[in-house]
């Protein structure tokens, strides 16, 4: 069987895994899909007032407003969801207090050994909350399942002393896991070699009664659902650097969405309109896409109201090249309140991904009205891509450098090949690396991006 790591296909989707078709969009009927509108509680607090299920509106915007809050680099996962368990109705439904509660008692604390960034940690915490959102909705919510994150060491060098690999994500008992040794002929189960110590933290023994390499062996995968999510390349002296680029996708682009009614029994005018949009990017594989959330409430007796979510394509590299990076602020958001004038559009915010928002139907006052629907803009974007053939990247290089995994041989050929590359590129690291420290290439030598007590 040939080696799968190689076609960027096997890779895990973290967010979405089946949303990268160029039209595809997912709506939602509740006000709870301000799903990215980060931190507006103000606006959201007038759709509390709305006359309809208010255990159920209550319950969507204390998940709505953590996930707002969940935005901001400092924010402190388990204070945020200790708040949802203090702002949760009384009479919102139990899955609701239970799950959450489960989430807090299994996230690791400050002094545990898990190597991933705090943008990481409050990833998986905005996914359980989306996935409470969907399960209130009932919008076919799905199960967590497990991600990676970060490995010590990132990349192997057969010629340094082993002991193990030590492996960090999330929900690593939501499914069974593989580990698969690959090589020029295809691949080895090497499962039997692999400790689970929590459901955050895996080791792969690389001594006398674990894994035994050879000279054939170009990567160890980690892998679950028949699919292979992560791959730790091995850099044998005949390993090159693979190309790396720098892509731009041309600004301009527009993207549009319609929200929907939350109560398919009312109806929405616009008349004085407070809206709440905001967007954010994401990247998997060779693919980047955007999610576009609207909320808009009338400022009237009615309160009327529309909100939901579409996810759009944006761009795609080259079939067997990986994404590894997206330059810049991946999140924008803001605040309008449509006038009578019918003015409707505002410049996004300096160093965002959206350089004009356009609110159109909106306006009870016209004749004809037209649906609501909010248009964004996209400034340029600049994305890292970088083929996956038998070679290692130059971020993956210099991640495993900075471990102290790699033999003086290994450094002397790869940094001779560090010229073709965009100096830019070499400053990176991999997108949940935890913060920079004094690496020796064991576990725990790392400060740990972990939810603050």
């Amino acid at each position: 069987m040939r080696a799968p790591e190689t076609t960027p296909e096997t890779r895990m989707r973290p967010i979405r895994t089946t949303l990268w078709k160029p039209t595809l969009r997912r709506r939602t009927r509740s006000l709870v899909l301000v799903a990215c509108a980060l931190g507006y509680t103000m606006a959201l607090a007038e759709i509390s007032e709305a006359p309809a299920d208010h255990a159920l509106t209550k319950s969507v915007l204390a998940v709505e407003r953590a996930i707002n809050a969940l935005a901001t680099p400092s924010a402190d996962p388990r204070e945020i969801l200790h708040h949802v368990l203090a702002t949760l109705p009384s009479n919102s439904q139990e899955f609701l207090k239970t799950d959450v509660t489960t989430f807090l008692r299994r996230a690791p604390d400050a002094q545990a050994d898990f190597n991933c960034s705090d943008d990481f940690v409050s990833y998986k915490a905005r996914q359980e909350l989306m996935r409470l959102k969907d399960t209130l909705l009932n919008d076919n919510p799905q199960p967590a399942h497990p991600q990676f994150c970060y490995s010590v060491p990132y990349a192997l060098d057969p010629t340094q002393p082993m002991g193990s690999i030590e492996i960090y994500g999330y929900d690593f008992d939501r499914e069974p896991l593989q580990m698969l040794l690959m090589n020029t002929h295809g691949f080895r189960d090497v499962t039997f070699a692999l400790e689970q110590h929590t459901h955050y933290h895996l080791t792969l023994d690389l001594g006398t009664h674990g894994v035994t390499l050879s000279p054939d062996d170009q990567a160890i995968a980690l892998a679950w659902g028949h699919l292979i999510r992560h791959s730790i390349p091995l850099i044998q002296p005949t390993t090159s650097l693979c190309p790396s680029r720098i892509e731009e996708v041309s600004g301009g682009k527009e993207i549009a969405y319609e929200p929907l009614l939350t109560d398919r029994h009312g109806s929405f005018r616009g008349t004085r309109a407070r809206i709440v949009a905001n967007a954010a990017l994401d990247y998997e594989s060779n693919v980047v896409d955007a999610t576009l959330c609207v909320t808009a409430v009338e400022r009237t007796k009615y309160r009327g109201a529309v909100s939901g979510c579409g996810v759009e394509y944006v761009y795609t590299s080259e079939p067997d090249r990986l994404i590894e990076w997206v330059f810049g602020e991946l999140q924008a958001r803001t605040i309008h309140t449509h006038r009578d004038d019918g003015s409707g559009k505002r410049d996004g915010a300096r160093g965002g991904p959206v350089a004009q928002w356009i609110f159109s139907g909106f306006d009870g006052s016209a004749p004809a009205r037209m649906e609501p629907k909010v248009r964004i803009r996209l400034r340029r974007i600049r994305v890292v891509s970088t083929k996956t053939d038998g070679c290692v990247s130059a971020i993956v290089y210099s991640e495993a450098k900075r471990l102290n995994a790699l033999g003086p041989g290994s450094i002397r050929r790869l940094a001779s090949q560090l010229k073709r590359v965009d100096p830019s590129i070499l400053k990176l690291r991999p997108r949940f690396a935890p913060p920079s420290a004094s690496f020796t290439g064991r576990a725990g030598a790392t400060t740990p991006g972990s939810f603050s007590s």
